[in-house]
């Protein structure tokens, strides 16, 4: 049982608590990050817009009721016989007779009209086509943002791994300088260290306590940065384990991958980059086709329809409301067009023509500027292979001194401050490797992204 948990106790030790892996931070993005939230409400919005456009092939009914109430209706009318005839000579008194019988207090209004499209130059079948293309362009942009998000969110997590293993490096620096600035303090004041020498020292100490803050501020800028990414905002560095093998092994796939076929996956059409651009030119090629649809003396033709009544009788619940003939029903073709609007429209035909252009332009844009990015990349690439193969073979080198060095320091004829100013020379040469190790995982994960194997990480 005592075994058991000292083997408990070390386990705990060696893993942490809550071990987030990368692909549990890649859920948390997908299903926290407000840029891809945001892009996926955009999708919902443009489907919305597909339908509306739809429903321009649909007619429209449009319904209206009105109840009026009359507070000082209109008397009845009445008028006496025997003013006008001789009632006795007809055998008749001289009765009133009603000419008009009073309005009545309450009145009501029901119109019913059907307006649906017969001919508009295509406009509404250009309009279905605009916003289907703007759904799609929605999706493809998704798609681009989750893209960027993974890559930024395998780059940080990259980051921070290498910028923890320096953070623990430098406190094992501070550690070597405060003891060499005993051993300068101690040789000092026995007159074997000259004052300039002793205070060297110590700037050598008070250098890495800059250097040892400035990571220190860069791991925490880290940390924001990947909780603003995943929305885990309780989520702390010794949660995130690094898939070292997967870095490396996406390393070598892409150092052994073939620089021009790189390029050009890079540049393909079927890149969603460029499926987007080639939808926003989709997009203002349907925007000249509208307008040039729309240009004067270009009637639209729709059929109207109405129904109406009106009168003091409620339709299908009061009697006798039919036997009024108040209600009416008409059937119209109707035809719409601008004569004369100053230019506008022949403008708008140009303006949505200098659209198309501009796409065209944004599309080789883009594929210079990925161009340029991908040799820069690929060129930061080789740099730092060959930075990591100098420092490494530095390192081997130094710990070979040290070696020498500790050798000597036990049998008693080396020096202390030797031994650890090499110690100091080793570990700033394995804190360079991790920095050039930082630089390749932007560099890989840059063109990771650019060749669209972003979600390899």
């Amino acid at each position: 049982m005592k075994r058991f948990l000292i083997f408990l106790l070390l386990t705990l030790l060696v893993f942490p608590a809550f071990a987030v892996t990368q692909s549990d931070l890649h859920e948390a993005l997908l299903s926290n990050n407000p840029d891809i939230k945001k892009a996926r409400a955009e999708v919902s919005k443009a489907l919305l817009d597909v339908k509306d456009a739809k429903a321009g092939y649909t007619p429209t009914i449009d319904f209206t009721v009105t109840g009026s109430y009359i507070a000082n209706p209109i008397d009845p009318i009445r008028i006496n016989l025997g003013d006008y005839v001789n009632s006795g000579l007809l055998g008749t008194n001289n009765d009133y007779i009603t000419v008009f019988g009073g309005q009545e207090s309450m009145y009501y209004q029901f119109s019913l009209q059907l307006t649906q499209p017969i001919f508009t130059w295509g406009k509404l079948s250009m309009a279905v086509q605009i916003y289907q293309a703007i759904y799609e362009a929605r999706v493809l942009q998704l798609e681009d943002v989750i893209e960027q998000a993974e890559t930024e969110l395998s780059t940080r997590v990259a980051a921070l791994h290498f910028l923890l293993q320096i953070q623990s490096l430098l406190q094992d620096q501070l550690q070597i300088t405060a003891r060499l600035v005993q051993l300068a303090d101690d040789a000092y004041a026995n007159g074997m260290m000259l004052a300039t020498d002793a205070l060297g020292v110590k700037v050598q100490a008070r250098q890495l306590d800059v250097a040892k803050s400035q990571i220190d501020q860069q791991v925490l800028l880290m940390m924001t940065n990947i909780r603003n990414l995943t929305g885990l905002a309780d989520l702390e560095s010794t949660d995130i384990v690094f898939d070292e093998s997967s870095f490396e092994a996406n390393l070598d796939g892409l150092l052994a991958s073939d620089y021009a076929a790189l390029v050009s996956k890079c540049l393909s059409d079927a890149r969603t980059n460029f499926q987007l651009l080639s939808k926003m030119s989709e997009i203002a090629k349907l925007s000249n086709g509208i307008a040039g649809a729309s240009v004067n003396w270009k009637p639209d033709f729709a059929l109207v329809v109405n129904a109406d009544y009106s009168g003091s009788r409620l339709p299908l619940v009061e009697t006798d409301w039919y036997g009024k003939d108040d209600w009416s029903a008409t059937i119209t073709v109707a035809m719409k067009t601008t004569l004369y609007d100053g230019g506008k429209a022949v403008r708008n035909v140009n303006r949505t023509a200098d659209d198309v252009n501009s796409a065209q332009v944004d599309i080789q844009s883009a594929k210079a500027k990925i161009r340029a990015t991908v040799d820069e990349n690929w060129t930061n690439m080789a740099v730092c292979m060959a930075q990591m193969e100098y420092q490494t073979a530095l390192e081997a080198q130094l710990d070979s001194q040290l070696e020498v060095k500790k050798k000597l320091l036990d049998t008693g004829y080396g020096s202390e401050s030797d031994y650890l100013q090499v110690q100091l020379e080793r570990n700033n040469c394995e804190i360079q490797i991790l920095q050039t190790r930082i630089s390749l995982a932007t560099a890989l994960n840059t063109l990771l992204y650019l060749e669209g194997d972003a979600h390899r990480q």
